[in-house]
């Protein structure tokens, strides 16, 4: 058998007619052969390891392949995951990181074509663990030619095909990783001796903010994480752990402030120092303080923080930290009236 679905013998080199690649380019007439093999593999298990190696083949031949073909084999591959056949994806996806291939786009016409016809069924959610299986969660990029390797002509090849769902699960990895990175940085920045100045902090991650379009309540839960990790609360009581985050909060609150700009960001704030506290025992008894150091730095508004008390909290200790906050908010309350009062 050559590439093409051609018998190659000495007396007769003819195509055979019964081949996925005789079939239309359309899922429809292709779907007959791969329910074919469902019911082949059902009745003979071990035949799971030949259409593997069959396809890995295939994968690795693209390039004997018209444009047709090509995307009849990529429908074909899309539908024996679709059906969950039993093919384990990266002894068959993993042959798609052919440089060679790549370099001329054959792959990412490919797996374009792939993409397209598993979406059509199945959701982004069992594409992403398809692609974790095969572990090319993290390579999308490299599908790409060295020359268009970057998140632009990523975002502007798939949006243009239809796949915004990807471009967007894309997207969110990518700011998920740069998340990470800046964490790391600002730790870094924030705990040497001495500590980076406030406003190159800032600007470090602002230049982040820029370059990935990070989200403003994402960056604020990183940064409130980083100054509070930072804080040494080894041998130390409530008190004294409370002292160092006012000095802390103090210090740092312009790194807060620059990105509180909203409500909803000083909510999800809000949400994330809950369940910060809620998940740190030497913080659990400090939520309420915390929330006064935060409001009082200006980090946080009395508008969200009343929304949060009436009707936005997280699940985690909802009831202990709602209790615990009374006070403060029977006197955001009170200063509230009073404000009115005098207008």
């Amino acid at each position: 058998m050559a590439a093409g679905g051609n018998v190659v013998s000495e007396k007769e080199n003819k195509r055979l007619e019964f081949t996925v690649m005789s079939a239309g380019a359309d899922r429809e007439s292709i779907l007959p052969y791969i329910k074919m093999f469902q019911q082949l593999i059902r009745r003979r298990p071990f035949l799971i390891k030949s259409l593997e190696n069959t396809l890995s083949k295939l994968l690795k031949s693209l390039d004997f392949y018209d444009n047709a073909a090509r995307h009849k084999v990529a429908i074909a591959t899309a539908r024996v995951f679709s059906m969950k056949i039993g093919v384990l994806p990266d002894r068959v996806l993993m042959s798609l990181i052919n440089d060679r291939m790549i370099a001329k786009g054959t792959i990412l016409d490919f797996i374009t074509a792939f993409f397209k016809d598993y979406l059509a069924t199945d959701s982004m959610d069992d594409l992403v663990q398809l692609l974790r299986k095969a572990r090319l969660d993290d390579r999308l990029l490299d599908f790409f030619p060295p020359q268009k390797r970057n998140l632009t002509d990523f975002d502007a090849h798939f949006k243009a095909q239809g796949l915004t769902k990807l471009v967007e699960h894309n997207n969110k990895k990518v700011a998920e990783k740069q998340l990470e990175g800046l964490k790391t940085e600002l730790t870094e920045m924030i705990t040497q001796d001495p500590p980076t100045p406030v406003d190159e902090c800032l600007a470090a991650i602002k230049a982040k903010k820029a370059e990935f379009s990070l989200a403003d309540s994402e960056l604020v839960k990183i940064i409130f994480t980083v100054l509070i990790d930072a804080i040494s609360t080894v041998g130390k009581n409530g008190q004294q752990i409370l002292s160092l985050i006012l000095k802390q909060i103090k210090i740092n609150a312009k790194l807060l402030t620059s990105f509180t700009t909203s409500g909803r960001v000083e909510s999800s704030l809000i949400n994330h120092v809950q369940v910060y506290c809620y998940e740190d025992s030497k913080l659990l008894k400090l939520f309420s303080q915390i929330l006064r150091i935060l409001y009082d730095a200006d980090v946080l508004g009395e508008d969200a923080i009343l929304f949060w008390y009436k009707k936005g909290s997280h699940p985690k200790g909802r009831n202990v930290f709602l209790h615990d906050v009374e006070p403060f908010i029977k006197w955001l309350e009170e200063a509230e009236e009073e404000g009115e009062e005098e207008d």
